[in-house]
């Protein structure tokens, strides 16, 4: 890797670090973002099946490719037009996601209770407290908004710190 390969492996580093922070501090915007790139990646996905109908549309069950690519289309394209709309439901998407995992982890630690095993209590606390945070999130959209932006945040900054220390480690030890 040459200079140009290093001086670009940093500064991409530091722009990890940065969207992480700045996606921390502004968790409205982050949940408008992530809105945006769902309607983006379901237009493509209606847009694909469209075109994979166009090479299956003589087999059985084809229609349902293009129905599914249409409605996939229509739906990316009223997700982009209605952000703030659809960026609302993103905090509650996360709140039923938590609720489910308290859910499992709690009927987990039962499972794990019946067989004996003698830290069962611990996945059940566990499960009992990510049950609460997510009926928590499902009753304050706003809390789980700023939920997504830290950890999304986090997430950023701490690829962004690995990163930064794969740019030390691989210019000290392999003089690149």
């Amino acid at each position: 890797m040459g200079k140009l390969g290093r001086v670009l492996w940093l500064i991409f580093s530091i722009l990890l670090i940065i969207s992480g922070i700045f996606t921390i501090f502004n968790p409205i915007e982050t949940v408008l973002f992530i809105a945006y790139i769902i309607g983006f990646l379901t237009i493509f996905s209606g847009i694909s099946s469209i075109f994979y109908f166009f090479s299956l549309r003589d087999k059985s069950g084809s229609t349902l490719i293009l129905l599914d690519g249409i409605i996939s289309a229509v739906c990316g394209i009223i997700i982009i037009s209605n952000l703030q709309i659809s960026g609302a439901f993103i905090p509650y998407i996360v709140a039923f996601f938590v609720i489910v995992r308290g859910v499992v982890a709690i009927s987990s630690s039962i499972e794990l209770k019946k067989i004996g095993y003698s830290q069962w209590g611990l996945s059940m606390l566990s499960g009992i407290l990510t049950l609460i945070a997510g009926i928590i999130l499902t009753f304050n959209p706003i809390l789980g908004a700023v939920y997504v932006s830290v950890i999304i945040g986090l997430c950023l900054i701490l690829y962004g710190i690995i990163t930064l220390q794969l740019w030390f480690a691989f210019g000290k030890f392999f003089k690149i």
